[in-house]
């Protein structure tokens, strides 16, 4: 039976693109010539959202020749047919709805429509739409078609395709890498990996990339990472039958004055169980849009036919072609009568990304020079230092923090610690010294020596030595001493390395009948501002009185005459408070009392 003209083909198989409108074109009035506009459309982006309007002012009347004569018909009908060699997620809908439509120039000459999805493909495309003017009778059905060119951009090399762990860091810098556009498991999805030193791999993820930089200036590593999804599958698109030597005209032939005689030209899959409605009366180019999944391991055919219905027999075979699911690309068969364009699509989605990984050198380990002992007394320092590299800032550490401005390649230590030196280069990293460990000790006082008898006695927090003559004497470590002859006598209180020595002793044997030859009696004691000695000695004469502090230092010496009993007065005004000794000294006899002044 006869089919309404050009109505909906049939759609057979699945393709992975789902239906999507581009509803609320604008109309842009400003054109006064018929076309499309604009003809080449603002480029987009693939993987990024793409909308534009168009508007098109269709053609009022035609003038032709007719018999040697021109003659104006004026247009009835605008069949707009689905637009063809639009990239994969490319839609488009007009303000009357999805295609193909119907425009009636007598409501108007504006229509418009919209571009929009999300391409997946880069490339440059020239978008057809076909379309069927009818005219008044005698011309009737006309076919005619717009181009306009689309450039689809590679998408951004920066928009998340490579997810790196770290994008820069000091050497060796391992960076986990993985893809931003995971498989899930899926089939379709090969990888490949330039990791910029050299190396690659085609793991969807690999594990890991180690990265160097020798020297002293950062390495910069511009990974490439490149991801093909192969998921769509194989379309049949459409077919254009270009011309046809098939035609409705009778025995006699054709006078080309009436469109009856043109051709009814269909298209027939009978794989696909596909029969195209036909285009009546019309003249090729005609476009057949199809959107039909194919089998990329079948093998195909198809009849460009004649409809003949109510006519003279069967339908006229105008060319048979067999083609393969997989013959990807737009071709131009010559069948037998008639010429096609056949396209068949394969979109195969490739996604390129960079990112550059920044892999700065870490420094020399500087190595330290030690001026000086490490165990020191309190007051003295040790010169920590190195040879400076002009490349690298230094900071010194003190049991592994900064030390407030220590930033020199030298460093007087002067306290207990862990020493180390931290070297900083571009980007931050650091290497540290090996550490030196500084001790320093208190510096005991000097400790005071009584002479009790024949024994030399002395009190310290710290070890004592005793001297002979500036000799240390062995194995006298007490705080007593005898001595076994006399001399000069010294004792040190040892800290480490630090010694503090007492003031001389000159040590001379005294008789037990002699420890106190004056019978010297001191009041008070402790004394505050007057001390009050008496005594006697065996004959009179002349006295020498010393008073000594602490650490040895005579600070008052006094120098008198005295008779057999005596009794003296000392003034304590200019004496610190304090421990100290009073030592009485007569030609024949020594005596030594020890007191304390408040």
């Amino acid at each position: 039976m006869k089919h309404t003209l050009l109505t909906t083909v049939f759609f057979i198989g699945t393709i992975a693109l789902q239906a999507q409108t581009c509803p609320g074109c604008s109309i842009d009035y400003s054109y006064t010539s018929p076309g499309l506009y604009p003809e080449i459309l603002p480029p987009a982006t693939a993987g990024e959202y793409y909308e534009v309007d168009l508007t098109f002012l269709l053609q009022e009347d035609t003038t032709v020749e007719v018999l040697g004569s021109d003659v104006t018909f004026a247009f009835l009908n605008y069949h707009i047919l689905e637009p063809i060699g639009l990239p994969y997620g490319i839609h488009v809908t007009s303000n009357l709805g999805d295609f193909p439509v119907d425009y009636d120039p007598a409501d108007g000459l504006f229509g418009c429509a919209r571009v929009c999805g999300t391409p997946l493909v880069a490339g440059s495309y020239t978008i057809t739409v076909p379309l069927i003017a009818t005219l008044e009778d005698p011309a009737g059905d006309n076919p005619a078609e717009y181009e306009l060119s689309l450039e689809v951009l590679p998408p951004s090399a920066t928009d998340g395709g490579i997810v790196a762990s770290t994008t820069f860091g000091c050497s060796p810098l391992t960076v986990d890498l993985s893809t931003g556009h995971p498989s899930d498991g899926a089939g379709g999805f090969s990888y490949t990996w330039d990791f910029g030193d050299g190396t690659y791999s085609i793991l969807e993820d690999p594990v890991s990339v180690t990265l160097t930089a020798d020297g002293t200036e950062p390495v910069e590593y511009v990974v490439t990472h490149t991801v093909t999804i192969d998921t769509i599958g194989y379309n049949l698109d459409y077919v254009t039958v270009l011309s046809t030597g098939c035609d409705d005209c009778a025995f006699f032939g054709c006078t080309g004055l009436f469109a009856e005689e043109n051709p009814d030209i269909y298209l027939y899959f009978p794989e696909l169980g596909i029969t195209t409605d036909y285009y009546l009366d019309t003249n090729p180019p005609v476009t057949f849009s199809l959107n039909t999944a194919l089998d990329p391991a079948a093998t195909y055919n198809m009849q460009v036919k004649d409809d003949d219905d109510g006519g003279f027999g069967a339908d006229d075979n105008c060319g048979n072609l067999m083609f393969s699911g997989d013959d990807v690309g737009v071709f131009t068969y010559d069948i037998g009568s008639s010429d096609v364009e056949i396209s068949i699509s394969h979109p195969i989605i490739f996604y390129t990304y960079t990112d550059t990984i920044v892999v700065y050198p870490v420094p020399s380990i500087p190595e330290l020079t030690i001026s000086g002992e490490t165990e020191l007394c309190e007051g003295d320092s040790v010169l920590l230092s190195t040879t400076p590299d002009p490349t690298v800032t230094y900071q010194w550490l003190q049991d592994g923090d900064p030390i407030p401005s220590a930033f020199d390649a030298d460093f007087y230590a002067m306290e207990t610690g862990t020493y180390a030196l931290q070297a900083t280069a571009t980007g931050g990293c650091t290497a540290i010294s090996e550490s030196v460990d500084v001790v320093v000790y208190e510096l005991p006082f000097p400790p005071f020596v009584s002479i009790i008898g024949n024994t030399l006695q002395t009190s310290s927090d710290y070890p004592i030595q005793w001297y002979y003559n500036g000799d240390p004497i062995p194995g006298a470590n007490d705080s007593i001493y005898e001595p076994a002859i006399e001399g000069i006598y010294q004792a040190a209180a040892i800290n480490g390395p630090c010694i503090s020595f007492s003031s001389e002793i000159d040590f001379v044997f005294q008789s037990v009948l002699d420890l106190d030859p004056f019978q010297l009696t001191i009041a008070p004691n402790p004394v505050d501002d007057m001390l009050f000695l008496s005594g006697n000695t065996a004959v009179a004469g002349t006295m020498t009185i010393q008073i000594i502090n602490a650490t040895g230092q005579v600070i008052r010496s006094k120098t008198l005459s005295v008779g057999s009993v005596f009794s003296l007065q000392l003034p304590m005004d200019e004496i610190p408070s304090g421990y100290y000794r009073l030592i009485m000294r007569s030609a024949e006899q020594q005596g030594s009392y020890p007191f304390l002044r408040q």
